[in-house]
């Protein structure tokens, strides 16, 4: 008879215990190494719009700083189309290391709500960084516009249906959806004319092909200090710093409007979180300096710097906020 009990095991449990302890702590020193190792070759910021914009200004403002604290290149990359699409394909097609970003708009979360089939899950297929800065906008028309202030416009607007148009920089942008929300607030009926960018929009505001947009701070701000243009409102629950006599859209009646675009880098979901950490110390830098912030401040640019899992959390309630307005307001793609 066999006594089982008799038996010397082969491993004792210290020594199970010590053999995967070994291996955690073999796998924590090889993501260590890996971690160290970032960045060691040229970052990439891939930027889904064209050179010139308020994204583009934005990213070759960091990446100068970045280029010097990091010790590698920062490569200002632009895809524009398809919504941001044609960008975060890019990404999505790069290994998950922290050398691709992509800097998308507020597009990010309304482009989904928007398109039925859109590719990308934001919030699963990428991992947010931080946001890099916040634009106001602010409810514009030509200096010589019948109307004095926003109580004006609205009785003008009723008065003729459908006779008042507003533009906007395009279809689901945050111009056009400020546009949407606030029609809908003052309970009037007007004609919505997308372009594609502000500058064509606002050539035509002007012009007096169109009678008010909601303008980003970014176009907005010298304009209307020069007195090209006549701000009756800003769409952000407080007041913009910048254009501190003009009232917000709140205290003229329509409590809880609080609308501005964000901009902000993600990169692909696996991405270590030492690495993502890091690229957040060094963005934060950036804008932290002074050169970066006295440009965003004269571009009408709020800086960001939100831990990751801060700008995480926005992504995901903007996702789920911005369908639900979409939705109310039966928004559709023109």
């Amino acid at each position: 008879m066999i006594f089982f009990s008799k038996i010397k095991p082969l491993w004792r449990p210290w020594a199970l215990m010590v053999a995967l302890g070994t291996l955690s702590g073999l796998g924590n020193s090889l993501q260590a190494q890996t971690t160290a190792d970032f960045p060691n070759k040229p970052v990439r910021i891939v930027v889904p719009f064209a050179p010139g914009g308020p994204t583009d200004l934005m990213a070759r403002a960091i990446s100068k700083s970045m280029g010097t604290t990091m010790a590698q290149p920062i490569i200002v990359d632009n895809k524009p189309g398809g919504g941001g699409v044609i960008g975060f394909t890019e990404l999505a097609r790069q290994p998950a290391d922290g050398h691709t970003l992509m800097f998308p708009s507020i597009l990010a979360v309304t482009n989904p709500a928007l398109m039925p089939n859109y590719p990308f899950d934001i919030a699963r297929d990428f991992s947010a960084v931080t946001v890099v800065g916040f634009i106001p906008h602010a409810l514009v028309v030509r200096p010589n516009f019948p109307a004095k202030n926003l109580a004006e416009l609205v009785a003008m607007a009723k008065a003729k249906p459908n006779d008042i148009a507003y533009g906007s920089s395009g279809n689901g942008t945050s111009a056009h959806l400020a546009g949407a929300m606030f029609a809908s607030r003052a309970d009037i009926r007007v004609t919505h004319v997308p372009y594609r960018g502000a500058a064509p929009a606002l050539q035509d505001l002007l012009g007096g092909q169109i009678q008010y947009m909601f303008l980003d701070m970014s176009s907005a701000l010298s304009l209307i200090q020069t007195g090209k243009l006549r701000a009756l409102a800003v769409a952000p629950a407080r007041r913009f710093q910048g254009l501190p006599d003009v009232p917000t859209l709140a205290e003229q009646g329509y409590p809880g409007f609080d609308i501005r675009a964000w901009y902000g880098l993600l990169v692909r979901s696996g991405t270590p979180q030492a690495t993502i950490d890091r690229l957040h110390a060094e963005v934060k830098t950036a804008l932290d300096s002074r050169e970066v912030r006295e440009l965003f401040r004269a571009q009408g640019i709020e800086p960001g710097g939100m831990p990751p899992a801060e700008f995480q959390q926005l992504i995901r309630s903007d996702l789920a906020q911005w369908k639900r307005t979409i939705d109310q307001l039966g928004i559709k793609l023109e």
